[in-house]
Formats: structure tokens, sequence, C-alpha cells
């Protein structure tokens, strides 16, 4: 296999990858971050921030260690598998980054929401 055909297929795992995890956290993010911005704008500059680290972290560690042999030396299931190892890695680092982030920004002094069944259960004790 040509080395550079080999190198697309590690940046199209990877850029699928990354690609997979944005479209499951993306809608949830948003709302945190409306939530914890305060306002649209903001929000959507931070999950702006988040996509393009969570493109750019998995895809430098996977370039920076894509393999420099001869052609002949190559074996493509050792290669694939290492390139979703530092796909995966690049990935949780950059969410174990972002997560902690976010994690401090998040105001804990106010008290839990309670659910509408608990409202409803205290509304219907206050009226007996």
């Amino acid at each position: 296999m040509n080395t550079l055909a080999l190198f697309l297929i590690e940046v199209l795992i990877c850029i699928g990858i990354s690609f997979s995890v944005l479209y499951l956290l993306k809608p949830l993010l948003r709302q945190i971050l409306i939530d914890t911005c305060g306002n649209q704008t903001r929000a959507e500059f931070w999950v702006m921030f988040t996509q393009l680290m969570l493109f750019i972290a998995p895809l430098l560690i996977v370039i920076f260690f894509a393999p420099t042999q001869e052609v002949t030396t190559i074996h493509v299931t050792e290669v694939i598998q290492a390139t979703l190892f530092r796909s995966l890695l690049g990935v949780f680092l950059a969410l174990t980054m972002i997560g902690q982030v976010i994690w401090k920004s998040i105001d804990t002094s106010t008290e839990p929401l309670t659910s509408g069944l608990e409202q409803h259960q205290d509304l219907s004790k206050q009226d007996e």
C-alpha cells in the first residue's frame, strides 16, 4: 500500500472519530454553555472552540506519530490499530481538558433543581 494512501486513511479515521464524538456532544454542550455563559453568542463561540479542539488534538497526535517507514515494512492492520488508539487518546485528552474547564465554571452554590414530580408533591402537601 502506498504511504500517502495509508496516511490519508489515518487522517480519515481520526476525523471520523472526532466527528462522531461531536455529533453526540454538540446539542448537550450547547445547552450547558448557554446556561454557563449567560447568552447565545458567548456559548456559540465556546461550542466552536470545542469543536476545533476535538478535531485538532487527535489529528495532531495522529500526524505526529504517523509511521514514516519504508512501504515494504508497513503492516496496515497495525497502523490502523495504532491510529485508532492515537485518535481516541487525542479525543480523550481534549474532552478531559474541556470537561475540567466546564466543570469548574458551573455554579454549584445553588441548590439542585427538583423535578416536576417532587414540586407537585410539595404543593399537594401544602394544600392539605
